[in-house]
């Protein structure tokens, strides 16, 4: 996970001119590379796309939850 992390890194410092100066890129990347990049892809979609536990659970097992912790 450690190694996926850096690499998400080194992917945000790469794009940052990218994103602010709103320019498109070309880039070649290692298969080690599109490897972190589809895991993090799959972490951010399954992380948004399901609703969350406070979505699922009536308010008052909510506010029972927060009481007990």
């Amino acid at each position: 996970m450690t190694e996926i992390l850096e690499i998400a890194k080194d992917f945000a410092e790469d794009l940052a001119p990218h994103v602010i100066s709103k320019t498109g890129t070309v880039k070649t990347l290692t298969a080690e590379q599109v490897s972190a990049l589809y895991y993090i892809a799959v972490d951010f979609w399954m992380r948004n796309d399901e609703p969350n536990v406070n979505v699922k659970l009536p308010f008052e097992v909510i506010q029972s939850l927060g009481e007990v912790s």
